[in-house]
């Protein structure tokens, strides 16, 4: 009799959860970034909440929480019901956030997140100098000769332990140079600094110089990564040019560890169709990415392989 009614206790289980799972969603769906309106991260998830909203069936709204580099939105989510109602989209910082221990000691972001999926990105990242540099460095050679002769003298435009700062240790270290790293905030900070002559290199997305290109007021030296974008193919990768770089820049979906995996494969399907339709796509080529769907634990294994490239160049930044 004990075990009939454990059976039926089972059975009843499982009805409870497939119609759980059936139902979901049943209310909106909150998509929490840690960035302000109007940037890549912003615009690109906005995009693709549109087309979630339509696949779901149910509202998917945008959560803007900046600060702190992402800590303030990650323990957000931390802080959030296991539900499924609440979704963190991000992208490479969330590496540094464990790499230069802004959250508590010891904390991962493969304990801290259940990874959907890994939606988009690429290689769009270049070096430029101005046209009108008085060093004249007009190929990357010409910067590598400079900076050995003259330590310290060129400025690179940065945010103190951000990506970009990271890059810019990679190549120091790659090409056996030294220049000063300038902790200009912000990328529209960098971009006006670096305008005004403030800065001797950039590192910004080919769209943010694209007008600077055509006008000749700015000169790409490369595009970080192994591989050439072939939105702009005749900028050379850095692999090329003695300096291999093989992380790519990644936009993700994660849900606060311990949600339940039915609700996750309901939502990654929903990411799946998403990233095919237009709004997405039209969002990412503003950036010149392209998507790049890697679901689950490729999705983990794509973000851990990004993550060991970084992870040298925190170690430098940690050890200073």
């Amino acid at each position: 009799m004990k075990k009939f009614l454990a059976l039926i206790m089972a059975a009843m289980m499982v009805l409870v959860c497939t119609a759980a799972l059936a139902e979901y969603p049943e209310k909106a769906v909150e998509i929490i970034i840690p960035a302000n309106p109007g940037g890549d991260t912003d615009t690109t998830v906005r995009a693709i909440a549109q087309s979630l909203t339509e696949i779901l069936g149910q509202p998917v709204v945008v959560t803007n929480m900046a600060g702190g580099a992402g800590s303030v939105a990650m323990n957000e989510v931390s802080n959030r019901e296991a539900d499924g109602y609440t979704v963190f989209y991000h992208h490479v910082d969330t590496l540094l956030l464990e790499l230069l221990g802004r959250m508590d000691e010891g904390w991962r972001w493969q304990d801290a997140l259940d990874i959907s999926a890994v939606a988009g990105g690429g290689n769009t990242y270049c070096l430029f100098v101005r046209k009108d540099n008085k060093k004249g460095i007009e190929t990357l050679e010409d910067l590598v000769a400079y900076a050995k002769e003259n330590p310290y003298d060129l400025t690179y435009a940065v945010e103190i332990g951000g990506t970009l700062h990271m890059h810019a240790l990679a190549m120091m270290n790659a090409l056996g140079i030294e220049v000063d790293c300038v902790d200009l905030g912000s990328a529209s900070d960098r971009n006006v600094a670096f305008l005004g002559g403030q800065v001797d290199i950039l590192e910004a997305l080919y769209s943010q110089g694209e007008e600077y290109i055509k006008s000749g007021e700015y000169i790409p030296l490369f595009v970080f990564g192994n591989e050439r974008n072939q939105n702009f193919a005749e900028i050379p990768c850095s692999n090329e040019l003695g300096f291999p770089f093989g992380a790519e820049w990644f936009y993700y979906f994660g849900f606060k560890k311990g949600t339940d995996p039915e609700i996750m494969a309901k939502f990654t399907d929903a990411v799946k169709q998403a990233v095919e339709m237009e709004p997405y796509q039209n969002a990412l080529s503003l950036y010149d990415f392209h998507v790049n769907f890697q679901p689950g634990e490729d999705g983990v294994t794509f973000m851990q392989n990004v993550q060991e490239v970084y992870r040298p160049m925190a170690e430098t930044l940690m050890g200073n």
